[in-house]
């Protein structure tokens, strides 16, 4: 075997290795309750209720799929969005690259902060054909950069629906072991409407479309963040990789010294 097509075969081994690990030690997927949106507020024929979220990642990208408990394809409305804080420099204590009054931060009081603030932000609509963006945090000029397109958006209905949006790690500076801390909302049409529905509260968010609505951690006495630990490849990945290559180096040496023979 030539070293040139055992470095193919090599290559082609490690092409279809699936690169989509759960985060150990991480609770996604995550669960929403059902209903959770008070009654005065449409939850457009149940698209706005959000019932979960998976998280994963590859090598290269951070993917976010939100369930809701509706269909997207035949109502033809709704705004989603996920609120990220990676705690690697200050971020918004108050709103987020849309302008809407939602927050995300640590404690209630922003001195007291572990997650110092919004860094990043995921602002996506299904209607009109659908859309995404990305926005992130400049601290040093407190203003919201952006927005950029995501490496890929899609959205699929049915009894309940799915949205997917998929960021690169690098556009929020995130290396395996990093930890992030987010929300995800549902939301109206309206610039100034709030989260309706909060992936990380079982009960009602706002009671009127304005809100306002702030995520914090349960243990500060909030409504909750979600924590996802971006993942390394499993062991047994590069175990193969390694069986492989040694195999492969193995044939090369058999067939060198019988040549010789």
């Amino acid at each position: 075997m030539r070293r040139s097509t055992l470095l193919a075969l090599c290559c082609l081994i490690w092409g279809c290795v699936p690169f989509a690990f759960g985060a150990e030690g991480t609770t996604s997927p995550y669960t929403d309750a059902i209903g959770d949106i008070d009654a005065g507020i449409s939850t457009a024929n149940g698209t706005i209720d959000i019932t979960g979220m998976e998280v994963s990642n590859t090598t290269t990208d951070i993917n976010f799929k939100l369930t809701v408990n509706g269909d997207v394809a035949t109502t033809d409305w709704g705004k989603f969005m996920v609120g990220i804080a990676t705690g690697k420099t200050e971020g918004a204590f108050n709103g987020n690259g849309w302008g809407r009054p939602i927050n995300l931060s640590y404690d209630n009081d922003p001195f007291a902060t572990q997650i110092i603030g919004m860094n990043h932000w995921i602002g996506t609509w299904v209607d009109g054909g659908g859309g995404a963006q990305f926005w992130t945090y400049d601290n040093g000029s407190s203003t919201w950069a952006g927005p950029s397109a995501l490496t890929s958006f899609s959205f699929t209905g049915g009894t309940t629906s799915e949205i997917n949006m998929t960021v690169p790690l690098a556009s929020m500076n995130l290396i395996p072991g990093d930890v992030i801390y987010f929300d995800a909302y549902s939301s109206g049409g309206g610039g100034g409407d709030s989260a309706v529905d909060s992936l990380a509260n079982p009960n009602v968010a706002i009671t009127s479309w304005g809100g306002p609505y702030t995520s914090y951690a349960t243990v500060a006495g909030g409504p909750g963040l979600n924590a996802y630990t971006v993942a390394v490849p499993e062991p047994g990945t590069f175990a193969m990789v390694a069986i492989v290559t040694t195999g492969g180096l193995e044939l090369v040496r058999r067939r060198r010294k019988r040549q010789a023979a």
